[in-house]
């Protein structure tokens, strides 16, 4: 897996240890290395549910996150609203 991040940089450890721990507990609930689609899902759930609550912000962050699974290689990008999209090859950031 490998990450990037555009924006408020300062979430970036937050969200990096979160996709840690869940990848870890993946692994150690199931014995095989999570899918990249499905810890996408999960971030991007954590990040929508900051858009709901009065007294949470939103990340400020977008990330462009590249896995491997069975199916090959994949590259998915969040949004600070809890989107996420497929890509075959993107850019992300001001310039």
């Amino acid at each position: 897996l490998d990450l990037s991040f555009s924006g408020l940089t300062s979430y970036a450890p937050l969200i990096s240890n979160f996709m840690r721990t869940e990848a870890l507990n993946h692994r150690y609930a199931y014995g095989t290395p999570i899918n990249p689609g499905r810890l996408v899902f999960k971030l991007s759930e954590k990040a929508q549910i900051k858009t709901h609550r009065v007294s949470k912000r939103p990340y400020g962050v977008g990330c462009l996150i590249a896995g491997v699974d069975d199916a090959g290689p994949h590259i998915y990008e969040t949004n600070p609203d809890g989107n996420f999209y497929e890509f075959y090859a993107h850019a992300i950031g001001a310039r």
